[in-house]
């Protein structure tokens, strides 16, 4: 997965693929799989399997869902392959090299921020819905969280992505490891360039 302002992105450079005829529904949609962190629901209901996809196209929301989908799988490899060494090592929840990934996600999705003009796309997160029955009180304050966190027009602190992690449950100390590890990255212009690679390596192949 990537985080929010990157699946934001992705989605608007792939407006031409899937046309949406309603923008501000397809972005609600670019960010609704991640939900599923705050309302508890199954990731299968979110992550569909790439034959179960189809059905998404219907909607402008769907066709939002669907980029999210694909930006994800896609975005996996790439990362895989520009970062081979990450997932040499056990990649479940809550390992070392998920830690590790978590951090090139976060600091991507700084790069990705400074790349188009979020802020004006984020009243377009006003609207939610929730296809999978979720509690709709829980998926508006998932997406008011990314409106205020990216409202500023700023990059985030360090600080909110930390409280981003902790609001999607995986605990204050995977939080913090997370954080630490997106510090010592920070230090390294090598890991910094090959992030910046990723954006674009996704998108080529996406299309």
């Amino acid at each position: 997965m990537a985080l929010e302002a990157t699946h934001i992105r992705f989605a608007l450079d792939m407006q031409e693929k899937y046309k949406p005829t309603d923008v501000g529904k397809y972005v609600a949609g670019a960010i609704y799989p991640d939900s599923r962190y705050v309302t508890g629901i199954d990731r299968h209901l979110t992550h569909l399997e790439e034959g179960d996809r189809e059905k998404l196209l219907q909607s402008d929301f769907g066709k939002g869902w669907h980029a999210h989908l694909v930006c994800d799988d896609v975005q996996y490899e790439v990362t895989k392959e520009l970062f081979p060494e990450v997932f040499e090592v056990k990649m479940g929840h809550g390992s070392e090299g998920w830690v590790k990934h978590s951090a090139l996600k976060v600091l991507q999705d700084v790069d990705d921020v400074r790349q188009f003009d979020l802020r004006s796309f984020l009243p377009f997160l006003e609207h939610s819905e929730n296809p999978n029955g979720e509690d709709a009180t829980k998926l508006q304050a998932y997406n008011r969280m990314f409106a205020l966190m990216y409202a500023g027009g700023t990059i985030p602190t360090l600080n909110e992505y930390y409280e981003m992690w902790r609001k999607w449950g995986i605990g204050d100390d995977l939080a913090g490891q997370i954080i630490r590890q997106v510090e010592t990255y920070a230090t390294d212009e090598k890991i910094i360039d090959i992030i910046g690679q990723i954006y674009t390596k996704t998108l080529v192949h996406a299309l």
